[in-house]
């Protein structure tokens, strides 16, 4: 497959999914691109995956995460995969390979 240019419309995506969830919810959030797309190495298929870390996380903040997440990809034609987790987890389990990738990798936006 061929590789597009690193991170082409991603990062857009995200701080449109970042603006938008700093609008609709009463918290902090912050949003973190990692994966293909941050790599550089994504392709026209890859998905735009993103760790969204808000202070605190219940049924209604979730669901205000996937919806955003959804409606802004929808939009663009990409799937765009939000990963919601607490400023406390990504810190208690940084350990965690995930974690470990989106510190590596990662592009906060």
């Amino acid at each position: 497959m061929k590789k597009i240019g690193p991170r082409s419309g991603a990062l857009r995506l995200a701080k449109k999914v970042r603006r938008r969830l700093a609008d609709e919810l009463s918290q902090p959030v912050r949003v973190i691109l990692f994966g293909s797309q941050a790599r550089g190495d994504a392709t026209r298929e890859s998905d735009v995956d993103l760790l969204v870390v808000v202070p605190a996380l219940d049924n209604a903040v979730r669901k205000k995460i996937s919806n955003a997440t959804w409606e802004i990809g929808f939009e663009a034609g990409k799937l765009v995969c939000a990963i919601p987790t607490t400023e406390r987890d990504f810190e208690y389990y940084r350990i965690l390979p995930l974690y470990q990738a989106v510190r590596k990798e990662g592009i906060a936006v």
